[in-house]
């Protein structure tokens, strides 16, 4: 069993993470408002890091430094990404928003081969490539539709791998000093959640702040746990396995958010967004053999 159990987290981390995409739209298409269900769910995850980090008897320090950290990576991690998914479920399909999302590796490279922190190979530039070609052939379609289709939505759900292509390489790069995994996702909560408060009160509704019991207020809360749950298990992988195994993790997220997506909202797809599937599929086995071989020269 022991030698199965990093096999079953990497399926349960790639399927919840595919989940926390229906459950935004689901959110969203329940009545609550793109701000509201932002806002909550910020505080509610805030609430669970805190929690863990005093059961670890830690605590975080707010410097200069930290803060300017916190506020990058709370814009690049929760603010651009969850709003632009906010603001485009009610328009795409869930199956279609993770597909977008799985883009984040590819994007990676592109971010890291741009700023020169990474070297230009073969395989990068094929996983780059291959990645375009499946995202133009979900977007080209719609550019022939009256009025774009649901090409605007698309573009805009696009902000998702671009933002944590460029969060994942400055994380790397500017990671402070004396703090744990659960300290940094407890800082960048609270800062994204400080920093969307006044765009909640300026545009969203103050009076209907608060959780209950309804569709919305449920997938908001599992759309918070399997975050949490999704951020430990990732960090369990690498600690127990190394950095390539988990990286297959974004191929069980793309399968699990189209799965979930027919399951939950009854979606069904054409033959052009399978075919997008299987070039991503394509270029995200590419970034695993790039991985796999960047271990080897490490070890």
């Amino acid at each position: 069993m022991r030698r199965w159990l990093p096999l079953i987290v990497l399926l349960l981390m790639g399927t919840i993470w595919g989940l926390q995409f229906a459950m935004l739209k689901l959110a969203v298409e329940s009545g609550r408002s793109e701000l509201n269900v932002l806002l909550m769910a910020l505080v509610l995850i805030s609430v669970v890091y805190a929690i863990l980090v005093a059961l670890r008897g830690r605590a975080i320090r707010f410097t200069r430094e930290n803060l300017v950290f916190f506020v990058i990576i709370a814009i690049l991690g929760y603010i651009l990404p969850m709003g632009s998914t906010l603001y485009a479920a009610p328009h795409l399909p869930a199956g279609i928003i993770t597909l977008f999302a799985s883009l984040s590796p590819i994007a990676t490279f592109a971010v890291a081969i741009g700023l020169r922190t990474e070297p230009v190979s073969r395989i990068r530039i094929g996983a780059m490539l291959l990645g375009c070609v499946s995202a133009l052939l979900v977007l080209a379609p719609q550019a022939e539709l009256p009025g774009y289709g649901a090409l605007v939505w698309m573009l805009l759900v696009l902000i998702v791998p671009l933002t944590y292509g460029v969060e994942s390489i400055y994380v790397a790069a500017r990671w402070p000093k004396g703090l744990g995994v659960l300290e940094l996702g407890l800082g960048e909560a609270i800062v994204a959640a400080i920093l969307t408060l006044p765009l909640f009160f300026v545009f969203g509704d103050p009076a209907s702040f608060g959780i209950g019991f309804s569709v919305a207020d449920l997938a908001i809360v599992v759309f918070v746990l399997c975050g949490v749950f999704e951020i430990l298990m990732y960090f369990w992988l690498i600690r127990t396995t190394g950095g390539v195994l988990v990286t297959f993790g974004t191929f069980v997220a793309l399968f699990a958010g189209i799965a979930w997506g027919m399951a939950i909202f009854s979606e069904r797809h054409g033959p052009l967004v399978w075919l997008a599937v299987l070039f991503l599929v394509g270029a995200l086995a590419l970034v695993c053999l790039d991985t796999a071989k960047s271990t080897r020269r490490e070890t």
